[in-house]
């Protein structure tokens, strides 16, 4: 039980006392937490990077900014972490979204003897479900409205501790991999993913019989539940963000369910005064994997984001229209020519600066333009600097395009297709770009019997 005075400090915290930058610069932590920080801190060796990271956490310089070592383990950055996750998983992520939209999934991996494959494992894991999601959504067009953000969770048990568990993870274990034999103290890591999953318009049941069908079919592998209709939304996914993001390493921590988190957690104040910490060798190896090796916070986060575009905003708006150039283009999207090279012009397509009334491009990159739609608009990108580029896909029309006569009429070439490749980056080699066929239709040059060559080619 709490205290009168514990009562007081932990409604002080909760109760808008404090502002949010107050709040941030409070040095202490609770006596629980400050535990397992100093904890962390002591088996990890005096040069240690995170250990000096640690040791500067909290402290506020002369300009009022503090300092986070964003060590997972250290309760005051996962605290704090959790705190950003959660606003924006209610705020931005999946906002609007009812409990009959979500549900709470949770992957099991095969377990690990120690941590020199687990980053393959868990970038391979993450591969995997993106080719799922991307081979369901050819399928179904349902499926692309599914959305999924969650986190990595390293556990650990001994090997002696595999008659203590329960009948359902004995049976996940041993057919995910369990090792049959090894030393009664030797550690077993259990990476498993928690996350929210946006439905859309299919059922907890389908998504996880596709899951079990396809991809991850050991016994009780995969488990979906629906999210509890008895509560806000936003004290669902807060109650599951914590729980995804709760960095405890007792051994004999009892985790509950997780849409009931919050009224179930362990009292911190109550506990006993020796707490069963996992072993000093485990929790180095744990944070020179996942802080020196990894990303730590950043490199726990999946996310797979819906298909399509939300109906009701526009998806492009016009960037740039230059009539001095060949390259016209509107957010990056070659204005539309027919299957004779000729670029149309604005009063054949209906499209102006003020009259661009709608512009969506949709999976196959066909854009609708005031009704009129057209396969011959390239999707956006960007390359690394941030600047706009456009990809061509049809390479295969790409490379026989029509000559142009001198006096502007068009005849078709039985010549081969000209292999020239572009100088212009974010286009396939050995393909003439779209652009730089409209770039030569507008100068009017004819097309001279001498083949194309990198050389020669305007």
């Amino acid at each position: 039980m709490k205290t009168k005075i514990q009562q007081l400090r932990a409604d002080m915290m909760t109760s808008g006392v404090f502002t949010h930058r107050e709040r941030a610069q409070i040095k202490y932590l609770t006596k629980a937490n400050e535990a397992q920080r100093q904890y962390v801190k002591v088996v990890l060796p005096k040069n240690h990077l995170a250990r000096g990271w640690m040791e500067t956490c909290g402290e506020v310089d002369d300009w009022g900014n503090v300092d986070y070592c964003v060590v997972p383990l250290c309760p005051r950055c996962h605290l704090r972490e959790r705190g950003v996750q959660t606003a924006q998983a209610i705020k931005k992520t999946f906002l609007g979204a009812a409990n009959a939209d979500l549900a709470f999934a949770t992957i099991l991996l095969p377990p690990q003897l120690d941590f020199s494959g687990m980053t393959n494992l868990l970038e391979t894991e993450k591969r995997r479900l993106r080719t799922f999601i991307s081979r369901q959504r050819v399928k179904d067009a349902r499926w692309d409205d599914f959305q999924l953000l969650g986190w990595w969770e390293i556990d650990r048990m001994s090997f002696g501790d595999f008659e203590t568990c329960g009948r359902n993870t004995r049976l996940a274990l041993e057919s995910l991999g369990f090792p049959l034999m090894e030393a009664p103290n030797k550690t077993i890591w259990r990476p498993h993913l928690h996350a929210i999953v946006r439905k859309g318009n299919l059922t907890t049941e389908e998504i996880a019989t596709a899951l079990r069908k396809e991809t991850h079919t050991a016994k009780y592998q995969v488990d979906i539940e629906p999210f509890r209709p008895n509560r806000a939304v936003e004290t669902n996914l807060q109650n599951i963000v914590r729980y995804c993001l709760k960095f405890r390493i007792e051994s004999d921590y009892k985790r509950p369910d997780a849409q009931d988190f919050i009224d179930h957690e362990v009292s911190v104040e109550g506990k006993p005064a020796t707490r069963n910490w996992w072993p000093a060798e485990d929790v180095r190896e744990y944070v020179d994997w996942l802080c020196v090796q990894r990303a730590g916070f950043q490199s726990l986060r999946v996310v797979i984001g819906r298909a399509k575009v939300q109906s009701g905003k526009p998806a492009q708006k016009i960037a740039e229209l230059n009539p001095s150039s060949a390259d016209q283009v509107i957010d990056g999207c070659s204005l539309p020519t027919d299957i004779q090279g000729r670029e149309f012009s604005s009063a054949e397509t209906n499209l102006t600066c003020s009259q661009v009334e709608s512009l969506s491009v949709d999976q196959n990159h066909i854009i609708e333009i005031n009704g009129v739609v057209s396969s011959h608009c390239s999707p956006v990108s960007r390359d690394w600097s941030g600047n706009r580029m456009s990809m061509y896909n049809n390479t295969i029309q790409d490379t026989n395009w029509t000559n142009c006569g001198s006096d502007g009429s068009s005849k078709r070439d039985d010549r081969p297709a000209v292999s020239v490749v572009s100088e212009r980056p974010g286009y396939a080699g050995n393909v003439i770009s779209l652009s730089e066929h409209m770039r030569s239709i507008w100068a009017k040059k004819p097309v001279s019997d001498v083949p194309l060559d990198a050389t020669t080619r305007r």
